[in-house]
């Protein structure tokens, strides 16, 4: 059986906003969406609670977090809810240092 992946649902329109607009070869709206759901198939969605956020952002200062850089920091604290052991990113530098003991990955 292969090993699924997690991620958060926000990562949803994270990539439909990618694929539609940020990258230099871009998809139809129409053409993303069927790309998602299948790249949905393979995943499960975790979320975290208003009270694991606001624990997180207690933590926040130490691990410098600061404006935008606090969505990337959910995503690596929901990572770590699930107890991964690898984060997978684009940009390994949005993620370094946010969460003690949690690998990033380049892809």
């Amino acid at each position: 059986m292969q090993e699924r992946g997690f991620a958060r649902t926000h990562v949803i329109t994270e990539v439909f906003s990618a694929l539609t607009g940020r990258l230099k070869v871009k998809m139809s709206p129409d053409a993303a969406q069927q790309t998602i759901e299948e790249m949905a198939r393979h995943l499960d969605f975790v979320d975290l609670t208003a009270n694991e956020l606001l624990e997180g952002l207690t933590k926040a200062k130490s691990r410098n977090v600061t404006g935008g850089r606090v969505h990337d920091y959910a995503h690596a604290l929901a990572a770590a809810k699930v107890g991964a052991d690898v984060l997978l990113t684009t940009d390994r530098n949005d993620f370094d240092q946010l969460v003690p003991g949690l690998k990033i990955e380049q892809l």
